[in-house]
């Protein structure tokens, strides 16, 4: 199981510096009232925006706590198969004000769990810019039946760049954390053009860009010059954010007419282009700053398929929110990152052999330290029932979350992780063999080196002989004992094998609290390493006795041996 954590390549366009958009006049809470009919704007298929209706039915006075909101009842093309979807969330309401000028009255917000969908909540305008909301006179707590109806349309977490099989088991990963996520195409063939992020538009509040690409999708509401809001409620409800500000491509509104947490709405889309930085994760809003970009930590992923001769190399930009105290407690690396090689390794695999090999060696370099953290591990898996995910690419993935885990828990400073490395080797079959008989001298000298030959069977493969040199310890027993060699079983993985989704949740990497020093953290990299070689053993002195390069040894096997001083 992954140990405590969570293709084609959107590429993020460079952008100049954008021209400031004009803000749209507002309606004040105070002027809507039932009856009305207003226009809202949303994105339901690629990046043009379209209108739907909105009646309102009431203005309440407050909901749950949250501040006054409107009660609305929406119609028209754009919502008659799905009533108000996730992702609608943050569209713009538009309607006449007093004096008869139209301007946003807030956003949409929330469903109220009826059947069809089609009847809703909007954030007033003012709670997302920060102004006091002053209901109209007259206007009453929300009825309990709302109350306790009231679903806010959170966003699911998009995650685009997963292959089918990757991308099913990270939904079923989500589920059991109570995280809503959603595995998406890349984006359309080709590419489409960044788009202006204006009332109506698509937006995104991106982790991660590149080649696995995650973020949630929203509405843009309102604009003001630069500064962009969107959602109309919280994200992670985290506060000051450094996320990427992205648009979006909506290939579909998928329709669940039932409304319920585990089958809603909700728009398929694709993250896009990284037009700024998302600024501020508010109760009502999600803001953004077009122009700015957010600082990302590069990971590189490079596997070779050494039976075909082929390298894949995929690139993912992971948003660095370390100098904004890292707001979720922890940081977003070792949620994406071991997602990104995961996914690279399916990739080059095209396909899910239940036996495999390969080695990782993972590079993370620390603007605090000269030295960069590294570590190489060998794998030789036996996978079952992984739902088509290779093994392999399970079980490099639960290394790399460990390893990140230990560079993202400290408690003496703040570290700078500034890229991250991963080169892998891959291999079908399992490079095993099974010791079937040891040779060597029947006398040894304690510190002494003693040349072993051993005879090895390969799985399903021919019997070969493999030469080792052993170094007798200096308190190996005296007289005649028996050498005894070891060796390492294969790694098992089966179906039970899943990405925990850190993200948004409970982060347990706390509860064994945080390296004390950069000498700590090195040390907790380098626990996620693994010795896979031979083990020696004479009475009670044990030690490693080495490794063959090529192949793992399995087994056991011994030599009698005189051990003189």
């Amino acid at each position: 199981m992954f140990a405590r954590i969570l293709g084609l390549t959107v590429t993020a366009a460079a952008v100049t510096a954008p021209a400031a958009v004009a803000a749209d006049p507002i309606v004040p809470l105070a002027q809507i009232h039932r009856g009305m009919e207003c226009t809202a704007r949303t994105v339901v298929q690629g990046t043009e925006i379209t209108t739907f209706g909105v009646e309102v039915i009431d203005v309440l006075d407050d909901v749950n706590g949250s501040g006054p909101r409107i009660l609305v009842r929406v119609s028209g093309d754009a919502v008659a198969g799905s009533g108000i979807a996730s992702g609608f969330s943050g569209s713009p309401v538009y309607c006449a004000g007093a004096d008869g000028a139209v301007g946003n009255a807030g956003a949409v917000s929330a469903t109220i769990g009826q059947y069809g969908n089609d009847v809703g909540l909007v954030t007033p305008i003012e709670q997302m810019l920060g102004l006091p909301a002053k209901p109209p006179s007259g206007a009453k707590r929300a009825p309990r039946a709302v109350r306790a109806s009231v679903r806010p349309l959170t966003a699911p977490l998009t995650v685009a760049g997963l292959s089918p099989a990757l991308g099913r088991l990270l939904e079923r990963s989500g589920r059991a954390r109570g995280r809503a996520l959603v595995a998406a195409p890349v984006g359309p063939l080709g590419s489409f053009a960044p788009q202006e992020l204006v009332p109506g538009a698509a937006m995104g509040a991106a982790y991660s860009t590149g080649a696995v690409a995650a973020s949630a999708i929203g509405t843009v509401t309102y604009r003001d010059g630069n500064v962009v809001y969107g959602f109309g409620h919280q994200f992670d409800a985290a506060g000051r954010r450094s996320l990427v500000l992205q648009d979006a491509y909506v290939f579909t509104v998928v329709g669940h007419p039932f409304d319920l947490p585990s089958m809603t709405s909700y728009k398929l889309a694709a993250p896009g282009h990284a037009l700024g930085t998302v600024t501020n994760d508010a109760a009502a809003a999600v803001v953004g700053a077009v122009g700015e970009r957010a600082p990302t930590i590069p990971v590189v992923v490079n596997v070779r398929d050494e039976d075909r001769g082929r390298t894949v190399r995929q690139r993912t930009e992971v948003a660095d929110e370390v100098d904004v105290g890292d707001p979720l407690g922890h940081g977003l690396l070792p949620a994406i990152a071991p997602i990104a090689v995961a996914q690279a390794v399916t990739t080059a695999f095209e396909g899910a052999p239940a036996r495999e090999s390969g080695r990782l060696c993972l590079r993370v370099t620390l603007r605090e330290s000269r030295a960069p953290l590294r570590f190489c591990n060998r794998y030789v898996v036996n996978a079952s029932d992984t739902e088509g995910v290779p093994g392999l690419a399970l079980a490099m993935a639960n290394d790399v979350t460990s390893a990140l885990a230990a560079v993202d828990a400290t408690d003496f400073k703040a570290l700078h992780v500034t890229g991250v490395q991963a080169d892998v080797r891959i291999a079908r079959g399992l490079r095993l063999a099974t010791i079937r008989s040891v040779k060597g001298p029947r006398t040894v000298r304690r510190g002494g080196k003693a040349r072993l030959t051993l005879r090895v069977r390969e799985v399903r493969g021919p019997l070969r002989t493999v030469r080792l040199t052993v170094r007798i310890p200096r308190d190996a027993p005296l007289g005649r004992q028996t050498l005894n060699l070891a060796g390492r079983t294969l790694d098992a993985v089966d179906g039970g094998e899943t990405i925990t989704i850190m993200i948004g949740g409970e982060d347990d990497t706390a509860s064994s609290g945080g390296a004390q020093s950069l000498r700590e953290v090195r040390a907790r990299f380098l626990a996620t390493a693994r010795y896979d070689g031979l083990r020696a053993r004479i009475g009670k002195a044990r030690w490693r006795a080495g490794a063959v390069a090529e192949l793992r040894i399995d087994g056991r096997g011994a030599l009698p041996v005189r051990v003189t001083r």
